[in-house]
């Protein structure tokens, strides 16, 4: 309702978030969310580091993907096996589980690769079962992860704007990078390209 009060609200004024993972961030992300991972901290002006079990693990693949893919939370957390083809490593993004209700097909690298062939292996081999396993939302142990990895400003959803800005910059054409990410216009893409040097 209040974007239909002219004046009230202007999109034009809203920040544009900028956010892009650094390799080294991105790093220390993926490190706790393994099954086991260290911790430093200060504990009565002494620091000390201690190796702890994670409840994060399910983390991992997720997030992987995310930053390979720049899929959609959504899409990630509703993907089924019968989407999956390992054997010509691509994901196919069905048109009702999209933002913009058009199918496209992403393809894996060799680390998105080997997360979803453990994942299959380790799963009951399912085709209707969801690929993560995830069916409630990350929120919590997300935000926890990042806490530990010393992360901040960082959300889920800057995970597509980080893969989108290495693409760029890796050379992918901004009509290549459009397909793989289901962008359909042109100044809604610009906002997800974010030059950052660290993301080369």
């Amino acid at each position: 309702p209040f974007l239909n009060v002219k004046g009230l609200v202007s999109l034009a004024d809203e920040p544009k978030r900028e956010r892009v993972l650094t390799f080294e961030e991105e790093d220390r992300l993926l490190k706790v969310c393994e099954e086991y991972f260290t911790l430093t901290y200060t504990r009565n002006g002494k620091e000390i580091t201690a190796k702890h079990k994670s409840n994060r693990e399910h983390l991992r693949p997720l997030l992987i993907t995310a930053l390979d893919t720049a899929m959609r939370l959504g899409e990630l957390l509703t993907l089924t096996w019968n989407d999956v083809d390992l054997e010509n490593k691509t994901i196919n993004i069905l048109a009702f589980n999209t933002k913009t209700a058009k199918a496209r097909t992403v393809g894996m690298t060799a680390r998105v690769y080997d997360e979803l062939e453990r994942l299959w292996n380790q799963s009951p081999q399912d085709l209707k079962g969801l690929v993560f396993g995830i069916k409630n939302t990350v929120k919590r142990s997300f935000a926890t992860a990042c806490r530990d990895a010393k992360i901040e400003g960082f959300n889920f959803h800057d995970c597509r704007h980080t893969a989108i800005t290495r693409m760029i910059q890796a050379g992918l054409s901004p009509m290549e990078v459009m397909k793989i990410s289901g962008h359909t216009q042109m100044n809604t893409f610009a906002r997800y390209v974010n030059p950052d040097t660290q993301a080369v």
